[in-house]
Formats: C-alpha cells, structure tokens, sequence
C-alpha cells in the first residue's frame, strides 16, 4: 500500500493550500498519509532559499486564483507574518503522538482550525492564547487549554519537530510543503515532491486518479 508523508509548517500558506487538497487525495485514493510539522525558515535557510520579494505579488495572486476555484477560506495574510510557529507545531506533535486514532484526526481537524484562524481570521497562531483560541471545541475528551499547555511542557514535541527538520535538510529539501511517496510502502527509497501543486504528478506515479481542482472540490464541505 502507498504511503505518503506530508511535511509542513504552519506559517506556510501553500501548506495550508496542500493540505486541503491532500486531504481529499487521500479519500479518493485511499492512501496513508503521515503529517510532519517542521521549521519552514530553518530548512530555507540551511538551502540558502531565500525569498524574493518580486513573488509576494504572484504568491497573492495564485492563493487567490486556487481559493477562488477551490472555495478553501481565505481572506488574506495576519498583519502579523511570518510569525514563530512554535506553540502551533508543538500542539500538533503532541495531538499526532498522544491522539493517533483514525488516522490522527484530531490532529487533522487541529490543523484546520489553526490555519483557519491565521487565513481567513487573520490572526497568526503564535501566542498560548490564541493557539488555545484556535483548537477550543475541537470533539476530545481533554479541553484545549490542556491540550496546549501539556504540549509545551512535554520536551519529545519540540524533539520530534527539530528532527522532522533536520531529516529535511538532510534531504536537501528547501519549503513547503514537501512531500514524499512511497509508491508501495515505507521500505522503498521515496520520490520527493515540492508544493501543493504536484498531485498530477503523484497520481501519476502513484497510477491513481487525478481530478482537475473544479471536479475535486465540487460540492465540498470546508
């Protein structure tokens, strides 16, 4: 069986756009997928990716022309950007390691609500309180202020995330999101992949199907 492992940094906008579809890729291929969060500017910065400011004007406007199609919210970048996403990644080890069950959706659902508050309420998850703000109501049987606070206590979420680092920059990897497929499971030597518009390629490699963003997010849900 395929499997897929999803590196991504909540201070990336395209993230945030790969998640989405990446999440429905793995409903219609019935795929693994393993989200690893990690520090965007640390692996930047280790390949010397540095960030030209002539592509902010097209980075806006290709946000805009897929969230436009695709209906996913955003309304824009916080005032505040880039921030330190530290407590965000933290709490989402932490949600990945103590709440695995199906397929770490409280962890998926977090996620969501966090990249949420940062596009399209416009307030960038960096505080305790507003990463608290940010995952209250999530369905679990621990509130999110404990959630939160438990994490940043617990020194194995910021081991977990300087490692998810540094393995990408072994790899030689510089943004985000970087994925990579193991076309028939974990054993094999993976293809990397960069960006949240690579899907025709994995699909092709992965021989599954791909669906054009319109058909994709027709009817959906966000």
């Amino acid at each position: 069986m395929a499997e897929i492992v999803f590196y991504f940094d909540c201070a990336s906008v395209f993230s945030y756009i790969g998640f989405e579809f990446m999440e429905k890729y793995r409903e219609l291929w019935n795929v693994k997928v393993d989200y690893r969060p990690f520090y965007l500017d640390k692996v930047m910065a280790r390949a010397k990716n540095t960030f030209s400011p002539n592509k902010l004007p097209y980075l806006f406007a290709d946000v805009r022309r897929t969230t436009g199609v695709t209906k996913i919210p955003f309304k824009g970048m916080p005032p505040k950007y880039p921030y330190d996403p530290t407590v965000a990644l933290r709490t989402l080890q932490y949600l990945k390691t103590k709440y695995s069950q199906n397929d770490n959706q409280l962890m998926r659902q977090a996620m969501r609500r966090l990249w949420r508050m940062e596009y399209f309420d416009r307030k960038a998850p960096e505080s305790i309180d507003n990463v608290k703000e940010a995952l209250r109501g999530l369905p679990s049987s621990v509130d999110s202020d404990t959630i939160v606070d438990t994490a940043l206590t617990e020194s194995d979420t910021l081991d977990a995330v300087v490692q998810n680092t540094q393995s990408l920059e072994e790899m030689r990897a510089f943004g985000a999101p970087t994925i990579l497929v193991y076309k028939n499971g974990s054993s094999e030597r993976p293809q990397m992949y960069f960006g949240s518009d690579r899907f025709e390629h994995i699909a092709i490699h992965l021989g599954e199907e791909f669906l054009p963003m319109k058909q994709l997010f027709a009817n959906s849900k966000l």
